[in-house]
């Protein structure tokens, strides 16, 4: 019996968006948290301080986002941002190549499998555009409550690299090791659009909850048919790039900034700045 329901629920979600008909629209608000270890030079600073700084980068990540959507369209956008807090030891964050400034606006088309992104980074705004390769997900019959909604566990695997600095002889050394990621998506054959938060979609129902290890989305509300009828947008702004002309500007730039910043720590400062590089 849960095999059968299970078949028909995903039988209804590959019917797609023609269940809701032309009109229909949705807006889901979601939250996300980033995990992150650090390891600091005991030297520089105590075991409370340390703590401090850790609690510190987690409330800087955490961050609040809407997604609106209609059948084959979605906007993914920052609602809003935490105010900065300032340290009374002068201990400052310096992130590199976070991205996604207020000028952040993500369009993706599921029909068309492209997408196109305007992005505020290193100071700069950029229009990128590009094709959206879907993820080979594993559907397993794993499934659990998002609220209201009945979700279905799928997962899939990319390699990634990760770079790192590590001190050798008095001189920062970059490493780069690649490793294969693991990213677990719940998402529900309710909703049956293959939209879902940030980057991810092309699954039979809306990701609702999203997770790579190092960072995890959440959905806490989502609004079908709203009232204010959920306005798809294109974005137009910023330099025109494609998505690999992007990535070599920005791994340019992580690299100047890294360099720029000694791995963690300015020459001739007393190690109060921090500079971290994050891979979303």
């Amino acid at each position: 019996m849960r095999k059968s329901a299970i078949t028909i629920a995903l039988f209804l979600a590959f019917l797609g968006p023609q269940l809701f008909g032309q009109d229909f629209t949705g807006l889901a608000t979601y939250k996300t948290a980033m995990k992150m270890n650090i390891a600091m030079d005991s030297t520089e600073m105590s075991a409370d301080q340390q703590s401090l700084m850790q609690q510190r980068l987690m409330k800087a990540l955490q961050k609040e986002y809407e997604l609106s959507f209609n059948a084959y369209e979605s906007n993914w956008k920052e609602v809003g941002k935490l105010d900065k807090e300032t340290a009374s030891d002068g201990i400052q964050i310096v992130m590199v190549g976070a991205g996604g400034g207020e000028d952040g606006l993500l369009y993706k088309n599921t029909k068309e499998a492209n997408f196109i992104e305007t992005t505020d980074a290193f100071g700069k705004l950029f229009l990128v555009s590009g094709a959206m390769e879907k993820p080979e997900w594993k559907i397993t019959d794993e499934s659990k409550q998002i609220g209201q909604y009945t979700c279905y566990k799928a997962t899939s695997e990319r390699e990634v690299t990760e770079t790192r600095m590590t001190e050798m002889n008095g001189e920062k050394v970059e490493t780069e090791e690649k490793r294969m990621q693991t990213t677990t998506v719940w998402y529900t054959p309710d909703i049956p659009v293959a939209h879902g938060p940030d980057t991810y979609w092309g699954l039979p129902g809306l990701i609702l909850e999203a997770s790579n290890g190092n960072r995890v989305i959440i959905c806490n509300k989502v609004v079908l048919n709203p009232k204010n009828k959920a306005v798809i947008t294109i974005p137009s702004k910023g330099k025109k790039v494609t998505a690999e002309a992007y990535e070599e500007i920005m791994r340019e730039q992580s690299q100047k900034m890294r360099k720029m910043y000694g791995g963690g720590k300015r020459k001739g400062q007393s190690g109060n700045s921090i500079s971290i590089s994050i891979d979303n």
